[in-house]
């Protein structure tokens, strides 16, 4: 079982993650994955379990500690913090920030979310503590239950 600080962290990472997403854009010559907001339609969506958000945030968090590990072993140690963001990465870097963008977004899918209604939870636990909380304890029922 984790500790609740480290729940913390995974948390943090995880929606560190969802501003990566929410705002990374691939140059023009990359394939483009749209994780914006999109359409009036998607902010009118109903309000999903918490249970599906913590386990979509919490695999998000698995991918992305993987991702940075090796991104970390190709830049030897240096990793800025928006690495995916940065211009001049090399490639093998900048394929792994696109596998992990694809990927997050299809971790939100397979938890059935919208990548707008995983932003918008997103968005609503930073101002309503009750959601943090609940948030926090399916992370911790999650993490008791992991092999």
């Amino acid at each position: 079982m984790l500790h609740a600080g480290l729940s913390r962290l995974l948390l943090v990472g995880a929606l560190s993650t969802v501003g990566v997403l929410a705002s990374y854009t691939p140059s023009p010559t990359q394939r483009s994955i749209t994780l914006g907001l999109g359409e009036a339609a998607s902010a009118q969506s109903p309000t999903p379990p918490v249970s599906q958000y913590a386990r979509a945030a919490l695999f998000i968090e698995q991918e992305r500690q993987q991702d940075h590990a090796e991104v970390k072993r190709i830049m030897g140690g240096n990793v800025p913090d928006d690495v995916c963001r940065q211009k001049n990465i090399p490639s093998a870097v900048r394929d792994i920030c696109n596998r992990f963008l694809k990927r997050s977004a299809d971790i939100i899918k397979e938890n059935g979310l919208t990548i707008a209604q995983f932003n918008e939870m997103t968005r609503r636990k930073e101002s309503d503590p009750a959601l943090q909380q609940k948030i926090q304890g399916e992370l911790l029922k999650l993490q008791k239950t992991a092999p």
